[in-house]
């Protein structure tokens, strides 16, 4: 144990001698540094050290003392500590359980639970290895906060939270505080509306554990009321003063009346919570809410009694209308302890709102008796807060602009109308703006009477055989609509010259048409909807029919026209085409199938049209038929090698899907249209179905025969064109070129689709010969007896007449690849027969 003893102070000693050493060594000074801690009993005490070491050094040793004690209270050795030093070593072994050192930058030493007996002077010495020492001096202040705070009147006794006074009366407080080390400051504060200010610190010393503060208010005045006293007492910053805060209230009458939540200006239909607040009042008043609005005596809306709610103020759910503008709102309060003191607040609204409007008609006129010709005048009624800023007028929702030379005069809330016309019928509104927003007003429906016209501008066409009665709808628009029709007949052939003037034939003198009369009892309406069943008999029949209609304001200036004109037949089909082919069908669709009106010599016909009363579009005239001349579409399919016919398919739209063919065949289909006049002329198309597996293999087989077939018929061709050259030369000089075939995607073969003109009358239909267009095929004319006789498509279809003479062709056809063969159709060497005459063709392959 000795020995023991003896080696440890040994160390302490080598360690205070090298430390002196470094010390009083030559040119080595120590620096010293002195901070000041303040802590709470109770809170951890921290003591700072500086032990950050100059460059190129180290620490050494750390040795803590207080109170200028000799011997270190604490040290750290931060030298090797291979010989068994120790590095922490505290000499108060209490001290030790409430002390721990932390060496490492911030060095610092926390001391837990710091007491009062903790105060002292404390030094901290950092030796470093070859730099001078650095002392750190702490002056440690421990801090004993006051145990509690209390307010008493007085008369000795205690308050809390409120303390009640009258209005007038001295007001005097006693603030005690209990403990504190050192003894604690005192000070009441007083905090207003806006801020908290000190009005008295003034303390004394009671006895060694109580401070005393005395506040003295001479006089309480109605500021006073609602204010906050506060007695603060602390004896260090490094915790919250301990208060005692007060509440004043005075006992007093009201002082003033404030009505809240009416921002002025206000807008009509809009909810407000009105609140009526009292002020200087004790205890709360009694509130009573009154308005007085314009042309009506003052109403009660409410009252309350605030004193059972301890509140100082009220609220009152007012909606505000636009005929409260002006009104004038009232809040009185009066204190149950002063009843004869009243206070009385009031409000006057100003509402804004929307445009009130109300459309009328000037003086001496009324809506269901404005007729064409005359003035109009309209007056917009408008109340509005804030005054309107723009006002416009809208006809049938389009706004009406200012047009003088139109005789439309805009001005503010005035609109007229001068010399008014029919198109001025309908709804007119005026609508007016202002800051708060737009607004309409009533709508007046001015219906314009005025004398019939007719609904469409254009003449329409009818196509009618001798015979044939047909029905010409007649439709005007009026108002009033209560109207009666009367028809005119003006014959066409009187329209131009008087064969019968004595005058020569050379000069002929041109005749004002006559229009007669047409009877009676072919004609009835309904509304504005006149019928006219019409038989023409005779050529004579054709012309011109008039439609007229009258009113109560006056009659039709300008007729309904409707020319009646013979029927024909049907023109071609227009723009046919094969789509969508697959190996078992194909579909054909003709452009025209869609419309609802055919072409027949510059007009349309009315083909499609489902009622005969429907009216031609305006500009656009059109040749209504009867359902016996309506067209219908024929198609027939046939085989393009043997020709046989496969499908005999009609319709009356242009549209077919043909199905049920064979794969891998060529066909040849031919369109068109009949009715009980006759037929068009045909348009041929070609088409092709898909090819199987198994086609493909039956076209090997067939290959060599078809190849023989083709030389055979190659050798017949040309025997045939020499034999009939001289008979299509002399044929040539007597036939008329007929136009080429379109160039559309579908090949047309020549002679098809020629757009032949037609008269009016069939019985005068003329024949027409046809001369094939140059292709890269050889044609030639021979005559009939060249040609098996003529063969219809249809039981429906005439023959061709027999005054008129058909025509034949031969056309040979040679080589694939022809650029008159559409590139979808695989072309075989043949040879093309067609007869034609005006109504019916027959066409066959060799």
């Amino acid at each position: 144990m000795v020995c023991v003893r003896r080696k440890m102070y040994c160390a302490r000693a080598t360690t205070l001698c090298v430390a002196y050493l470094l010390l009083t060594a030559p040119g080595i000074r120590a620096s010293t540094v002195v901070e000041q801690v303040e802590v709470v009993v109770g809170n951890n005490l921290e003591l700072p050290c500086d032990v950050i070491p100059p460059i190129d050094d180290r620490m050494a040793v750390i040795l803590w003392y207080r109170d200028n004690h000799p011997d270190a209270m604490y040290t750290y050795d931060a030298r090797n500590t291979s010989l068994g030093y120790l590095q922490h070593n505290p000499r108060d072994q209490a001290l030790a359980r409430r002390t721990h050192f932390y060496p490492q930058p911030p060095a610092r030493m926390i001391v837990s639970s710091a007491t009062l007996q903790d105060a002292g002077r404390y030094e901290c010495r950092v030796d470093f290895m070859r730099a001078p020492s650095k002392t750190t001096i702490i002056e440690v202040t421990v801090v004993k906060p006051p145990s509690m705070i209390r307010v008493a009147l007085h008369t000795g006794k205690t308050v809390t939270f409120t303390v009640t006074a009258d209005e007038g009366s001295p007001l005097r407080l006693s603030c005690i505080v209990n403990g504190g080390r050192p003894r604690p400051r005192v000070w009441w504060t007083l905090h207003n509306k806006t801020h908290e200010f000190i009005v008295d610190e003034t303390y004394e010393a009671i006895d060694g554990e109580r401070t005393q503060n005395d506040l003295m208010l001479p006089r309480l005045t109605p500021d006073h009321h609602m204010t906050r006293l506060a007695c603060h007492a602390s004896n260090t910053n490094a915790t919250e003063p301990i208060t005692s805060r007060l509440t004043l209230l005075l006992n007093m009458a009201p002082q003033r009346v404030r009505i809240t939540g009416l921002e002025q200006p206000l807008l009509a239909g809009k909810s407000y919570q009105v609140g009526c607040e009292t002020f200087g009042s004790r205890p709360a008043p009694i509130l009573t809410w009154t308005i007085k609005r314009p042309d009506r005596l003052e109403e009660m809306l409410a009252t309350e009694d605030l004193s059972k709610k301890n509140v100082s103020r009220t609220f009152h759910e007012l909606e505000v209308n636009w005929t409260d503008h002006g009104a004038t709102l009232r809040c009185t309060a009066a204190s149950p302890a002063l009843l004869e003191r009243t206070v009385t607040n009031s409000s006057t609204f100003d509402v804004n709102f929307a445009p009130r409007l109300h459309l009328m008609l000037g003086r001496m006129l009324q809506p269901d008796g404005i007729k064409e010709g005359m003035d109009v005048y309209f007056h917009c009624s408008v109340k509005a807060n804030p005054k309107v800023y723009k006002i416009t007028w809208y006809h049938n929702d389009e706004e009406v602009h200012h047009n003088s030379a139109a005789g439309v005069l805009v001005s503010d809330d005035h609109l007229v109308l001068q010399g008014i016309t029919r198109r001025w019928s309908g709804a007119y509104v005026c609508k007016a703006s202002n800051v708060v927003g737009d607004a309409a007003s009533n709508t007046l429906t001015i219906p314009v009477q005025y004398s019939p016209i007719c609904s469409s501008s254009s003449t329409t066409v009818y196509r009618a055989a001798l015979g044939e009665e047909i029905v010409i709808p007649c439709i005007v628009l009026s108002h009033p609509p209560n109207v009666t029709f009367s028809w005119t007949f003006m014959n066409a052939l009187t329209e131009h010259f008087n064969p019968f003037s004595p005058t020569l034939a050379s000069q002929p003198v041109p005749v004002i048409p006559q229009h007669e009369r047409v009877p009676g009892d072919r004609v009835t309406w309904n509304g504005l909807v006149s019928r006219l069943r019409y038989l023409p008999e005779k050529p004579q029949d054709y012309g011109t029919l008039h439609c007229w209609a009258s009113n109560n304001v006056g009659n039709q200036d300008s007729p309904c026209i409707f020319s009646v004109k013979p029927a024909g037949v049907p023109s071609p089909p227009l723009n046919c085409t094969v789509s969508n082919q697959t190996w078992e069908s194909v579909e054909v669709t003709c452009g025209d199938s869609g419309a609802s009106l055919g072409h027949h010599r510059g007009h349309s016909y009315g083909y499609n049209n489902p009622e005969l009363n429907e009216v031609a579009p305006a500009n656009h005239p059109a040749e209504l038929l009867q359902d016996s001349d309506k067209p219908r579409y024929l198609l027939t399919v046939k085989e393009r090698l043997t020709h046989a016919v496969t499908h005999n398919l009609t319709g009356e739209r242009g549209v077919f899907s043909v199905t049920g063919l064979t794969a891998g065949l060529d066909y040849v289909i031919s369109v068109v249209r009949y009715n009980s006049h006759g037929r068009s002329s045909n348009v041929t198309l070609e088409a092709f179905t898909l090819r199987t597996a198994e086609n493909r293999m039956r076209e090997e087989l067939e290959g060599g025969e078809s190849a023989l077939l083709g030389v055979v018929l190659g050798v017949m061709g040309v025997v045939l064109l020499l034999a009939v050259g001289a008979i299509a030369i002399t044929l040539r000089s007597r036939s008329r070129p007929r136009p080429a075939s379109p160039a559309n995607k579908t090949r047309i073969p020549p002679g098809e689709a020629s757009e032949s003109g037609t008269l009016d009358h069939p019985d005068l239909l003329e024949a027409e010969s046809h001369v094939p267009t140059a292709g890269p095929y050889r044609s030639a004319e021979v005559t009939q007896a060249l040609l098996s006789p003529a063969r219809t498509l249809d039981d429906e279809v005439s023959v061709t007449p027999a005054s008129v003479s058909p025509t034949a062709h031969l056309e040979y056809l040679p080589c694939e690849g022809s650029e008159s063969v559409s590139p979808n159709v695989r072309s075989h060497p043949r040879l093309y027969v067609r007869a034609e005459g005006h109504t019916g063709q027959q066409e066959s392959f060799l």
